[in-house]
């Protein structure tokens, strides 16, 4: 029987090509869902792929050549030959099985091909990643990334010449440098973010991706719909949502972690409390909802918590009291 680990990877395979079923597409939803390290391993995946496919659409191979050292190696034995297979119907499953496992193996001799014939086109790939402090790095083209924590980002350590491709996991802000030749795409969930040159933050967690927009133009698109954002704009969407919700974007909070500051211009304080959660790891909660959208004007620059909470609790004559590893506001 084959193993989840195939299976999965021959649903990742059929979705990357536009053949998987509804019900294929949903299991692959299902899947990313239930681990983010499940993300992670389909986010390389997918870069992976795309980045054998531009390398095949502009690297010159000679193919005779490639060809015959491939079957040279197989003649000697450097690969196992397969016996003969029985005819199989187009609509049958094995038929089905082999199809998918052709284009897998198809993956492995272009890999092959590319890497013999010109071994100085091989793509490696670079990370980048935050864990428990933002980070913040250079990309090969001279952009600027900034991670929150628990975020990362992997690129070709040398971009080609006609794009800047990366793949994000978590929240990043982007200082692009601007190429015309060479767009800058950010590739995260089922989304595509494109610029020349700009700077935008994008926030992907879980299945929820946030884009917004704070110089220049930036493309959003996803499978069925794309947007353009000028600076001041915000795109949202989730892998179960068909469209691409695009709004003005209303308050300055997801600078925090680059700027250190909670910026608050009547904002509603719910808004707030999940910024400090996160920011502080820490779990606060409302036990009153009547005091969740309470408007809140004020910035608050590098404060320790417990003064932010002392502000909130005279600003709006609320208690605040820790429990249980909780902090309730009521």
């Amino acid at each position: 029987m084959k193993s989840s680990t195939q299976h999965m990877d021959d649903l990742l395979v059929k979705h990357l090509t536009g053949e998987a079923t509804e019900a294929e597409m949903l299991q692959v939803e299902q899947w990313l869902a239930e681990d983010e390290a499940n993300q992670h391993y389909f986010d390389h995946f997918k870069l992976i792929w795309e980045e054998s496919v531009q390398l095949a659409n502009v690297t010159e191979v000679d193919e005779q050549a490639a060809w015959q050292r491939f079957q040279h190696r197989v003649q000697e034995g450097s690969f196992p030959r397969e016996k003969a297979a029985p005819v199989w119907s187009l609509n049958s499953s094995l038929m089905r099985a082999a199809v998918i496992t052709g284009l897998i193996i198809g993956i492995a001799v272009l890999t092959y091909v590319l890497f013999h014939n010109n071994p100085g086109t091989v793509v490696r790939m670079a990370t980048i990643q935050a864990a428990e402090a933002v980070t913040s790095d250079s990309l090969p083209d001279g952009s600027i990334v900034t991670l929150n924590k628990h975020s990362q980002v992997s690129f070709p350590e040398k971009f080609p010449d006609n794009k800047r491709s990366l793949q994000l996991n978590g929240e990043a802000f982007f200082t692009v440098k601007p190429d015309k030749k060479k767009p800058f795409e950010v590739h995260t969930n089922n989304v595509t973010i494109t610029v020349v040159g700009t700077s935008f933050n994008v926030r992907s967690r879980g299945d929820t991706t946030e884009i917004i927009v704070e110089t220049g133009i930036v493309k959003v698109a996803t499978e069925k719909q794309t947007v353009v954002l000028t600076a001041g704009q915000k795109a949202l969407t989730s892998l179960n949502e068909t469209v691409l919700q695009k709004t003005a974007n209303t308050d300055q909070l997801y600078n925090y972690y680059r700027s250190k500051k909670f910026v608050c211009d009547e904002t509603p304080l719910w808004k707030l409390v999940d910024k400090l959660n996160e920011a502080y790891n820490v779990h606060i909660v409302f036990e009153n909802d009547a005091i969740r959208n309470l408007p809140l004007t004020t910035t608050f620059d590098n404060e320790p918590l417990d003064k932010i909470l002392n502000i909130i609790k005279s600003t709006f004559n609320i208690s605040v009291t820790k429990e249980k590893g909780k902090i309730i506001l009521r």
